[in-house]
């Protein structure tokens, strides 16, 4: 039992913690910047910056420009061609696996190695570029290391022959201050060969492919050679071919490249053995860098973010057996970030995993990174650098920032790793899509970052000149941790105003307002909701595909004040809290084909148990094929996508009469059919009700047979 000195000594203690909260709330807390080892802090405190001057009002215009640029490609609205026949190479929708047998891939593999020998031997000239996830094939190495870099026989393979080197995101995980990446958008009249999984995020990100891909695929002049399947010309189109041996396909390129002539190194002459050293070995190594230092004036925070990565690169270029590496999220912030520093000709400096995340695009993932590097051997006791950037509505889904505090108290490393957060306080950057800035994607985190800066290994930058500092000190620490004068530690960096003017990018919406899906919605959620006294929940996260549909039908229409939309502060919540009991004993649930589906599972077993009492309306939303690049959608394999929703719904299910599974087409004769199909099952008092949303492509069409003869070998 306690006593009463103690409970007073308690409620003493609830004071003083509520007094510093209160104080935090007020920007009043004792602490902002790291404290060194004699106690202080590494704020100057008594220095201001001078006004923008030309490079700074120069690097804000670019800033501006590299944001518009980036929105426009994030949130491109374009309404394709439907009626256009033979659309081409499509990825294929996948409600059910598909796994080539061997038989199956002897064929397709010859089928698209003699496709491929035979394009190769019509074309006028022929580019390969390999991205790095191509780069442990030995055919490769093989045909890098064949490549010429001598300027006659470069010449003459322009002229005529192949040019090979590697891809950008390749070229983001060898150190490079001065990055002169191949531009893929060279002349039509090449056949463009790209071997490795390029990535619809990631070559926004890093500004590689800048509709290259379209052109080529227009001029029926791409190969994407990727595991497992390829994109190739057939005939007068591109088409896809599923269940392919890469490494078959790829060893027969290298035999049709053999034949077609002189084979050039794609970069600048005499650089090949340079760009060889720092993929396959090790670099003659360069002096370390200077601690950082930055002009008097205001170049903006992500120009500074920018130099700091720069230093990075140059620590790895002084100290090539070390591990020095960056990982980026995603997120508008940290994609603005990226862009700078791939203007600036910077390396990234990240790896393969690095690429993988920004390819996959999934929120919040570098911090199961950190986690690694972190928790794993011999990862966690090798002497390494990491620095790790992210926003802090990712942050948050990952339990960033409390799972790095765990990490700094609970483990002892031999790496120097620092956690950037960008305190932007909101998240969601679809909501350029509505031109508004919708209420539950606020994120009031201001008095949690403040609580935690208490901590002598965090720091809080509230502008500029903060940043400045603390990539200064971070510089310092580094230079110091490689010559053996520093130990090893965590930092946690929050960096707050790093704003960026960002206008609407909703495009025509009038297409939406008058849709088969808004009608199929008013229809639908007006008859679920019917005879409710209360408000019913439609639950959501990650909105994309349905946000446009789902403003409207919120803000314009009469069915919508039936509804409150509740924004789960994870897929995963959105996806529990439709399990739940709810008001009136059912709810909807708005998801995408990726990323909820995976947190289905709880929720379906709360409302399939039982003698009753609930009901599940889930509406599965999917994104559309707009560019080539679409076959590379974030979150998907190459040239698939999965439709994972029913398929694992069904598995809950033991009574036809429980639930109702249907696909909703935009438009035709099943569209209607499947709206009265659904107004039954809800009447009914069906429990699940799931409703595939399908994508355009995939909507009142019919699939032609097509068939390619093997020829014998």
């Amino acid at each position: 039992a306690f006593c009463g000195s103690t409970y007073l000594l308690l409620a003493l203690q609830c004071v003083a913690t509520m007094a510093a909260t209160n104080g935090a709330k007020n920007g009043a807390n004792k602490r902002k910047g790291f404290q060194n080892d004699t106690g202080g802090l590494h704020f100057s405190g008594d220095k201001k910056l001078k006004a923008p001057e030309a490079e700074g009002k120069s690097a804000q215009a670019k800033l501006e420009k590299l944001t518009q640029e980036i929105a426009s490609e994030h949130f491109e609205q374009a309404i394709p061609d439907s009626l256009k026949p033979f659309a081409g190479a499509q990825p294929k929708f996948l409600p059910k696996p598909e796994i080539a047998t061997a038989e199956e891939t002897w064929k397709k593999t010859r089928v698209a190695s003699q496709t491929i020998a035979s394009t190769i031997a019509l074309a006028s000239g022929v580019t390969v570029v390999f991205a790095q996830d191509a780069s442990k094939s030995r055919h490769c190495k093989a045909l890098l290391e064949s490549a010429s870099d001598a300027k006659d026989v470069q010449d003459q393979a322009i002229k005529g022959g192949t040019i090979v080197g590697m891809a950008t995101d390749w070229l983001h995980t060898l150190a490079d201050d001065e990055m002169a990446p191949y531009p893929l958008d060279s002349a039509n009249d090449r056949l463009l060969i790209y071997v490795g999984t390029p990535g619809k995020y990631a070559t926004m990100c890093i500004r590689s492919d800048r509709g290259a891909f379209d052109k080529k695929y227009q001029a029926n002049k791409l190969i994407v050679l990727c595991k497992g399947v390829c994109m190739l010309p057939i005939g007068t189109q591109e088409e896809n071919i599923m269940g392919i041996d890469e490494n078959a396909v790829l060893e027969e390129v290298c035999l049709a490249l053999k034949k077609k002539g002189a084979v050039g190194w794609a970069f600048a002459a005499n650089t090949k053995a340079a760009y060889m050293q720092k993929a396959f070995g090790y670099p003659q190594a360069r002096a370390m860098p200077k601690n950082l230092e930055f002009p008097e004036a205001s170049v903006g925070g992500f120009d500074c973010l920018a130099e700091y990565i720069k230093f990075t690169n140059q620590v790895k270029l002084a100290k090539p057996e070390m591990t020095v590496k960056n990982y980026y999220d995603t997120g508008l912030t940290v994609s603005v970030m990226m862009g700078t520093i791939v203007n600036k000709a910077v390396s990234l400096l990240t790896d393969g995993d690095g690429l993988a995340m920004l390819r996959d695009a999934s929120i919040g993932h570098i911090i199961s990174k950190l986690n690694q590097v972190t928790a794993v051997e011999p990862l966690s006791k090798t002497k390494s650098i990491y620095n790790f950037f992210i926003g802090d509505g990712a942050c948050r889904l990952n339990g960033g920032a409390e799972l790095f505090m765990h990490l700094m108290e609970g483990y002892k490393t031999d790496s120097l790793t620092n956690l950037f957060i960008f305190n932007n306080k909101v998240w969601a950057i679809e909501d350029n899509l509505v031109a508004e800035e919708e209420k539950e994607h606020v994120l009031f985190n201001t008095d949690f970052y403040d609580t935690i800066a208490e901590h002598g290994r965090v720091c809080i930058c509230e502008n500029e000149l903060e940043l400045r500092e603390t990539l200064s000190y971070l510089s310092a620490m580094s230079n110091k941790f490689v010559a053996g004068e520093a130990s090893s530690g965590m930092h946690l960096v929050v960096v707050r105003g790093l704003n960026m003017k960002l206008p609407p990018v909703i495009g025509d919406i009038e297409p939406i307002r008058k849709s088969q899906e808004m009608q199929f919605m008013r229809s639908v959620l007006g008859s679920f909701a019917k005879g409710c006294e209360q408000r019913v929940p439609i639950y959501g996260c990650s909105a994309f595909e349905y946000i446009q549909y789902l403003h409207i039908f919120m803000d314009e229409m009469p069915e919508g004040k039936k509804y409150q939309y509740v924004c789960g502060r994870t897929d995963i919540q959105a996806a529990h809290m439709c399990g739940f009991q709810q008001p009136e004993g059912k709810c909807v649930l708005f998801i995408n084909d990726v990323y909820g589906v995976n947190s289905l599972g709880e929720s379906l077993r709360f409302v399939l148990s039982g003698f009753g009492g609930k009901q599940l309306l889930v509406m599965i939303w999917h994104p559309s094929v707009l560019k080539v690049i679409d076959n590379f959608h974030l979150h998907r394999p190459p040239m698939v996508w999965p439709s994972l929703g029913t398929s694992l719904a069904k598995y809950y299910v033991r009574n036809e009469s429980d639930a109702l599974f249907v696909d909703f087409e935009s438009a035709g004769p099943n569209g209607h059919g499947v709206t009265q199909k659904v107004l039954d099952a809800l009447e009914a008092s069906t429990p699940l009700v799931m409703v595939n949303m399908m994508p355009e492509q995939e909507c009142n069409c019919i699939h032609l047979d097509t068939r390619v003869k093997v020829r014998p070998a």
